[in-house]
């Protein structure tokens, strides 16, 4: 069975786009809560130390309120809200998901055990899951084909931007409460200087989430109609489970593939910013101002400058271009991130952590862009879901918990720690290199198939 998209071409320019203002403030509020979501995820990565002294507990066990706690419930809850959004209001849904998180951050820093702490941040991790796969395809039906990869990758920015910030304002936070002899909120009463900086981190969420009302939702563009010529708003689970799997040497390599590099990107997120100041004896705020503001710099430089090269790659023909320039980034990235925690010093470690990062980033803007623009619009916000339980499952759950298992059960000393990162870096970018190469094969047929509008709910592109 074969169905067309509703436009002429799926991905010609016209009329139904709002400006380029009224989109520009769209990317803007929806990078801001992006920035936010990632400063509230990933605040604990610098509270290892406290919160590890506070409940007595090991660094596997710290890993689990990092990864698991956070991905369990953002991933299941990813598809639910993903199928929503695909049907009802994606503004609203990106908004009330930011005030979830946001009072659930807070409520993680008012926690009085692990077993609280742990229920927070599910709760982070719920109300998290709803922003993506409406800001995606708010994005695709704002901005014009032509802007529409720079916007996408604005909007990935905000990765490294939240996570540098919730270690360099993080940072100065804990030192700033850490200095104080009493910190007493009223109702709550004393809270630990750990405490106050996750509930620092979370409140803003509330106030951005109101702001969040006044984006204005664009038409829906590049849909299938039925075969009657009609349009309906939703299409059965059975029939994307069709197309994505009549499709699934793009999807499901591309899915993999990035899921691998976000293992070892979660992983080095959650353990860098422990091994400046577990192996280097960097203070808090020195090992958050260093690692956070190379990942800020060198992710959001590297991440722009893969959309630019893509953009170039396509210009010389690569209709692959978004997928092959991200194999190339990241055959480059493999070698410097093995290399950066065997360095030996804080100095050499971060000199060559800087180019790693940015190299290495290059994949995170892209990728939304090579799944998106190939995949019908009643079905972009469940198949974002569908990418983020499948990379958040491998990436986030599991690839901050098996660093710290080796840690723990291989290597048995927490001074290890660099050897842990350099293991998972070497197991994890050859495989992610080999899938995207793989992937390559089937991606061209696919940008060319939503090019045409001439979907095939059953059938894989013909190259």
């Amino acid at each position: 069975m074969t169905e067309k998209t509703t436009e002429a071409e799926t991905l010609s320019e016209d009329d139904d786009y709002p400006g380029l203002g009224v989109a520009s403030y769209t990317l803007a509020l929806l990078f801001v809560a992006y920035i936010f979501s990632f400063m509230d995820r990933q605040i604990l990565s610098l509270l290892v130390g406290p919160i590890r002294e506070e409940f007595g507990i090991s660094d596997f066990e710290y890993s689990l309120l990092q990864g698991v706690a956070f991905s369990l419930l953002y991933t299941f809850a990813g598809i639910p809200l993903g199928r929503l959004a695909d049907r009802y209001s994606r503004r609203l849904i990106a908004a009330g998901s930011v005030m979830f998180w946001s009072i659930a951050t807070m409520a993680c820093g008012m926690s009085q055990n692990f077993t609280q702490l742990f229920i927070g941040r599910m709760g982070v991790g719920t109300g998290e899951a709803g922003l993506t796969p409406s800001a995606y395809s708010l994005i695709l039906d704002s901005f014009r084909p032509k802007h529409v990869g720079y916007a996408m990758s604005i909007y990935k920015v905000a990765i490294h931007i939240g996570g540098g910030l919730a270690l360099v304002v993080g940072g100065f936070l804990y030192d700033f409460y850490d200095s104080m002899d009493a910190i007493i909120i009223p109702v709550i009463g004393n809270i630990a200087p750990w405490q106050a900086t996750i509930i620092s981190v979370g409140a803003p969420g509330v106030f951005l989430a109101l702001l969040m009302l006044t984006m204005k939702e664009p038409d829906r563009k590049g849909t299938v109609s039925n075969t009657d010529g009609t349009v309906s708003p939703s299409l059965p689970m059975s029939t994307i489970l069709r197309f994505t799997w009549a499709r699934r040497r793009v999807y499901i390599s591309m899915f993999l593939g990035s899921s691998l590099l976000s293992m070892s990107w979660y992983g080095s997120a959650a353990w860098y910013p422990e091994l400046l100041f577990r192996n280097y004896g960097l203070s808090k705020s020195e090992a958050g101002l260093a690692f956070g503001t190379i990942t800020m710099l060198g992710g959001s430089t590297g991440i722009m400058a893969a959309a630019w090269l893509g953009e170039r790659l396509k210009k010389l023909g690569y209709i692959d271009s978004n997928v092959r320039t991200i194999l190339i980034t990241t055959t480059i990235a493999m070698p410097l991130s093995i290399m950066a925690p065997l360095a030996g010093s804080a100095e050499m470690t971060l000199l060559i952590l800087a180019p790693a990062i940015f190299v290495g980033s290059g994949y995170m803007g892209l990728i939304a862009v090579s799944f998106v623009i190939i995949t019908p619009n009643q079905m972009r916000g469940q198949m974002t879901a569908m990418y983020i339980f499948i990379t958040n499952i491998i990436g986030m759950a599991i690839g901050g918990s098996l660093l710290a298992a080796f840690t723990d059960f291989v290597f048995k000393d927490d001074n290890m720690l660099h050897y842990s990162l350099a293991s998972v870096n070497a197991m994890f970018y050859p495989l992610a290199v080999l899938l995207l190469w793989y992937c390559l094969g089937g991606y061209k047929a696919a940008v060319i198939e939503a090019e045409s509008g001439d979907w095939s709910m059953d059938q894989a592109p013909q190259k």
